[in-house]
């Protein structure tokens, strides 16, 4: 995979202004293909791509879809966005980036990746592509908060072909408009699971050094609600050693059900902060008018 700081410069192509305003007016929508779909209009003319599907990265979870389009129907988006987020962890190369510790760049912090889909891992996620005929992959990643990524994946088809340097710098001259207005829609929070997520996530890292990296992971897919199978298959472990990390983890903080680990968590976060309010951290800061042109440095 073949990843990019973006960084302001000047723009060799402009994006059309009604697709601009298109984008804008999709900050906070509640349909769900129509931020993916501003965004695929608005960048087409530029980089020639059929699909695109619009991801959220919080913490130590499997990354949540927010928006999904396609040229040929969003159903085809939601398709393969939802094979994404159930493979991601085993499959997909920019689990590299998103993990790296430290991590790639600050809050802010914009990315160009590109991913060849003949470049993935075998298994379902790649197969699923190419039967739809996706080639090739290129991402705008930024980092929303601390421990939270936003993804805006756009695909090209066979007919297409895979991405030029051309398009790819292309792209890089409208990542900071695309990645700031998808900040943005996911500071919304229009289905009010971010805010959510934030304070669980929140909560559990606040738990500190009573609890392992493991635990922490298991723990914060307890409190999200998933199973112990879910939990399992999506860490790649065995139900019976998630439910040890549980038990572990449930003897340390001295609790013995989801119930009482909510309770506590709510009661260890109350006593630090009485009002935690809703994502402070990804909040995006206040900005003017996106500069019109980033520039690539191999990162």
């Amino acid at each position: 995979m073949q990843t990019w700081l973006v960084e302001n410069s000047t723009p060799h192509r402009l994006i059309d202004a009604a697709a601009v305003a298109g984008l804008v007016d999709a900050i906070g929508t509640r349909e769900p293909e129509t931020l993916a779909a501003c965004i695929l209009n608005a960048v087409r003319p530029l980089v020639g791509a059929q699909q695109c599907t619009v991801f959220a990265h919080e913490s130590q979870r499997n990354p949540r879809l927010l928006s999904g389009a396609s040229v040929d129907g969003p159903w085809i988006a939601f398709r393969t966005g939802a094979l994404h987020a159930r493979e991601f962890a085993a499959q997909d190369a920019l689990r590299d980036v998103l993990e790296r510790r430290p991590a790639a760049g600050p809050v802010g912090a914009i990315l160009v990746c590109r991913q060849r889909v003949a470049d993935m891992a075998e298994g379902s996620l790649r197969s699923d592509c190419l039967d739809t005929g996706l080639v090739d992959r290129l991402t705008v990643l930024a980092r929303s908060g601390e421990s939270s990524w936003l993804a805006v994946h756009l695909y090209r088809g066979a007919a297409q072909g895979p991405f030029e340097m051309d398009a790819i710098e292309a792209l890089a001259g409208v990542a900071r408009l695309i990645a700031r207005c998808t900040v943005r829609h996911y500071a919304c929070d229009v289905d009010g699971v971010a805010s959510l997520r934030s304070v669980v996530t929140e909560g559990v890292l606040d738990l500190g050094p009573r609890l392992t990296e493991r635990e922490r992971e298991v723990l914060t897919r307890i409190l999200d609600g998933v199973t112990v199978n879910r939990i399992a298959e999506d860490l790649k472990l065995r139900p019976t050693t998630v439910a040890t990390y549980r038990l572990r983890a449930y003897e340390k903080l001295g609790v013995a059900s989801r119930q009482e680990l909510f309770a506590t968590v709510l009661r260890n976060r109350a006593s630090n902060d009485p009002s935690p309010g809703m994502m402070a951290s990804a909040s995006p800061r206040r900005h003017n008018v996106p500069q019109p042109m980033p520039a690539l440095h191999t990162a």
